[in-house]
């Protein structure tokens, strides 16, 4: 299936999270986010989201006890906060393990300009090597006796972690920069690419389905 097509159906599954407010609905859609995300990456994969599960009790208690109205209504809709967020989050995870480039080509192939789209590329691979730069630095500045965690530490954190990242940062931009203008990127206004992303009638069919599901439930919410 093409990403864009599962990022529309991303963003119906989301507007319908709260779109509605009964919390048989929401509970439903929530557990078909959890079920999709079972057949998808197994059991193992939510075990492993033990922090997400403790922020949603953290959630629901938060709620609770400093909501008013009577129990009933502070339970039902710190509910629907946590199951919205459950659902939000599983199928924000689920969509997270498609290729980006492939997405990113995608919407090239819809149209929009490959400079935008380049960014994005650049962005979704830049993302984890700065993760890995940012673990090297503080296990560098560990060796050197800095201590980096804590409250009392974030001045230290700024110095000694955030800035050094920020310099490598900066220092990558630009060798891209230098890199690409050396290629004469952007001198024409469309251009070719080595894989061709297209959208198939699994796709149109898929996409014709989740806005036929999301236009009736606006009509039955509002009817």
């Amino acid at each position: 299936m093409n990403p864009v097509t599962k990022f529309l159906i991303l963003i119906i599954y989301c507007i319908l999270l709260f779109l509605f407010h009964n919390i048989f609905v929401i509970a439903f859609l929530c557990f078909l986010s959890l079920f999709i995300f079972y057949l998808n990456l197994g059991f193992s994969e939510i075990k492993k989201r033990k922090l997400i599960l403790t922020f949603s009790f953290f959630i629901l208690v938060l709620n609770f006890v400093f909501l008013k109205g009577d129990i009933y209504e502070k339970l039902e809709f710190s509910l629907r906060m946590v199951l919205r967020f459950l659902g939000i989050v599983f199928s924000g995870i689920l969509f997270s393990k498609n290729d980006p480039n492939e997405f990113a080509y995608s919407l090239m192939k819809l149209g929009i300009p490959y400079r935008y789209g380049f960014t994005l590329v650049f962005t979704f691979r830049l993302v984890p090597l700065f993760d890995f730069e940012s673990n090297i630095i503080r296990k560098a500045q560990r060796a050197r006796g800095i201590e980096l965690e804590g409250v009392k530490n974030i001045l230290n954190f700024a110095r000694y972690t955030f800035f050094p990242l920020l310099y490598s940062a900066l220092e990558r931009v630009d060798s891209f920069t230098q890199s690409m203008e050396g290629r004469c990127f952007g001198i024409y206004k469309t251009r070719t690419f080595y894989r061709e992303i297209n959208f198939g009638k699994k796709d149109y069919l898929m996409t014709a389905a989740a806005f036929i599901i999301l236009a009736f439930s606006i009509y039955w919410r509002y009817l």
